[in-house]
């Protein structure tokens, strides 16, 4: 698996799979994930006819620093991230795919780089956090008192990142998503006009993290957005009901062809 050096200090590790001359599809995997653990079956649908790049973000998985840190500007310091290695590898025309705190970044990063992004399609996202979604998140705290709800994610993030991440990891984001909400909660409204590229998002009417009407509001707020709502599906769509989410993927990729 090769790694990038970035020159802020983060060792990058991500796989490459599909055809060299294909079109080139960057991932962007979620909270507490890696490239394979979101994004396996994702992966595996665009592999015959694609450039798949799938990274680590910084801090999860075999990326380094080996501890993931949050701060309030953390969704642009991965969007950075990936333009540094869309750059290393010299790709542009990209496709970019994203969920979760992946998608947020994801739109950051069309914005940021719009000359490299071809289009963009994500889920689970609505581009800013509330003062509600931070009253969710803080019932997470203290982790020492998680019990058989979370077992299942607990185990997941030790199996990924390592039993030492366990703890900073949650508290962190909490920590980050309290920050950002005190500062308006804004991370993708403000910067959306300048998304150029067309943007699919894919969003479950039963993901209380990412209200509607805030989607809508950042959908209208880019060039060429649409929004598909799925019903009775919640934040993973990709779990949840991965035949849509294939379809609508493939159709957004083949209509740019």
């Amino acid at each position: 698996m090769p790694f990038v050096e970035l020159s802020n200090g983060a060792n990058i590790s991500y796989t490459i799979r599909g055809l060299e001359d294909g079109q080139p599809v960057l991932f962007m995997h979620g909270f507490t994930g890696t490239a394979f653990s979101h994004f396996v079956n994702e992966i595996n649908l665009l592999t015959p006819f694609a450039h798949i790049v799938a990274p680590d973000l910084r801090g999860y998985g075999q990326s380094t620093p080996p501890h993931r840190e949050f701060g309030p500007e953390f969704y642009q310091r991965d969007a950075d991230d990936m333009h540094a290695l869309l750059k290393h590898l010299n790709l542009t025309n990209v496709t970019v795919i994203g969920f979760s705190d992946g998608a947020e970044s994801a739109l950051l990063l069309a914005a940021t780089a719009p000359s490299l992004i071809k289009q963009v399609i994500v889920w689970g996202v609505c581009g800013q956090i509330s003062p509600e979604m931070v009253q969710r998140v803080q019932r997470w705290l203290p982790v020492e008192h998680w019990g058989a709800d979370r077992a299942e994610w607990k185990a997941e993030i030790i199996t990924n990142h390592g039993e030492a991440q366990f703890k900073p990891m949650i508290e962190g984001w909490v920590r980050a998503a309290e920050a950002i909400a005190a500062q308006g909660g804004d991370i993708v409204h403000f910067c959306a006009h300048r998304i150029t590229c067309p943007v699919t998002i894919i969003h479950g009417n039963q993901d209380v993290g990412n209200p509607i009407p805030v989607v809508q509001q950042l959908a209208a707020k880019m060039n060429h957005c649409t929004v598909h709502i799925l019903e009775g599906i919640g934040h993973s769509v990709q779990d949840e009901d991965s035949a849509q989410l294939h379809a609508i993927i493939m159709r957004a990729i083949h209509q740019l062809d």
